[in-house]
């Protein structure tokens, strides 16, 4: 076989031993640039095979302060796992700098660099995994330091490992929820720096945090800046920008409705099947390759507004729409539904018929923050409907209404 990269004739397969000293490549990553299937570059006794603990040396130094806020970091952020005898972090192959960088400072703890392989009966092909692992029983007790800088170091490294950027604010799916509740809690009685709760964890015992604001996201970041620089690939993440793109999901529901004081027939109970394309639009992220996933898309679309309006009358589902229905209110009410959630929503569409369709662009969550929500949808739920001087006539009325005889 002969090495692409430095044209050498191997008498063997090319291993990670020839791609490092060639041209500091993994295999993975060499099978990428050429575009090959991991398949045709291994040996069958190079996939599926079982980590050896014997071949990890138990470590004489003590863990330093950095080690102990990477690994609390990294444990906020669910990313050290238990395999067997081992605690593995794992990582995807865009993102083995910022591996090796753990790597880097937790050595010393005993953890090794693993690039593993393994054939996958799903997809019916083999498949890298990219880990650091150590022997469990090596892995020094979780502490928590209290201190300013210790705790700045374990946000950064939680913000490096899951946190996410969409329109300029910061999301972050904590997959605990009591892990959640601290940082928040430190950062807003510290730093004065503000998150919302979204109910949209993907964890099952997560909580779903964004900052709270543009500004609230921005002296976040400027107060991690100097040790999210230092985060291979993550830096890409939060300070570098890339190509937009525009993504959509379509989402269907039935529901009914009817118009209150409409002049013709659509006063009359209706039903009909409701097409909606929600499209966000946002910079690329370099890690993902995605604006956003289509599986966080449809998840929030439907379980904030699919669910709750299908197979449901429009008119008694919020007060919001009691009055009008319309495609037009609903396009609003579902726009401030799902800002929250998709800062990067720039249009929403929702055929009523296949001929007859309304198209919305609603104001950006900074934007409604700061004007507050629609008061297109706010007359029936107004505080103030019901107090103006001409509700007298009213009582008046109700003195001199007729009596019924008979």
């Amino acid at each position: 076989m002969q090495c692409k990269e430095c044209n050498k004739e191997l008498v063997n397969q090319i291993d990670n031993t020839h791609l490092y000293d060639c041209c500091g490549l993994t295999l993975q990553e060499y099978a990428l640039r050429h575009h090959l299937p991991l398949d045709l570059l291994l040996n069958s006794d190079q996939i599926n095979q079982r980590d050896d603990i014997t071949n990890y040396i138990k470590p004489t130094q003590t863990s330093t302060q950095q080690v102990q806020d990477i690994l609390a970091g990294l444990y906020m952020a669910n990313a050290i796992r238990q395999d067997g005898d081992f605690t593995v972090i794992t990582l995807g192959i865009r993102r083995l700098e910022q591996l090796l960088w753990y790597q880097q400072s937790l050595q010393v703890v005993g953890f090794q660099f693993k690039q593993e392989y393994f054939y996958e009966n799903n997809s019916h092909r083999v498949v890298a995994k990219n880990s650091i692992k150590v022997p469990s029983s090596y892995l020094p007790p979780r502490i928590v330091n209290s201190s300013d800088e210790s705790f700045l170091q374990q946000i950064a490294v939680l913000i490096g490992h899951i946190g996410e950027m969409h329109s300029g604010y910061l999301f972050l799916d904590f997959p605990g929820a009591e892990d959640a509740n601290r940082v928040e809690s430190e950062l807003a009685k510290k730093h004065q720096i503000r998150f919302t709760e979204l109910d949209a964890s993907e964890h099952e015992k997560g909580q779903l945090m964004r900052c709270e604001t543009l500004e609230d996201t921005s002296r976040l970041i400027s107060l991690l800046s100097r040790y999210l620089q230092e985060i291979p690939n993550a830096c890409e993440r939060f300070f570098d920008q890339h190509e937009q793109a525009t993504v959509v999901k379509e989402l269907v529901f039935d529901s009914a409705h009817f118009i209150t004081d409409h002049p013709d027939k659509c006063v009359n109970l209706h039903g009909g099947r409701y097409a909606m394309n929600v499209k966000v639009k946002d910079y690329i992220d370099p890690l993902t390759g995605f604006v956003l996933d289509y599986g966080y898309l449809k998840r929030i679309a439907k379980q904030k507004i699919v669910d709750e309006l299908d197979h449901h009358n429009l008119n008694y589902v919020t007060a919001e729409l009691s009055w009008r229905s319309s495609t037009e209110l609903l396009n609003i009410f579902i726009w401030e539904k799902l800002i929250e959630y998709l800062p990067g929503l720039t249009e929403l569409q929702i055929y009523e018929t296949s001929q007859s369709h309304c198209t919305f662009v609603g104001p950006s969550l900074d934007e409604l923050q700061k004007k507050g929500k629609s008061s297109l949808l706010r007359y029936f739920v107004s505080d103030e409907l019901g107090k103006s001087q001409l509700r007298n006539l009213l009582s008046q009325s109700s003195l001199r209404r007729l009596k019924v005889i008979g």
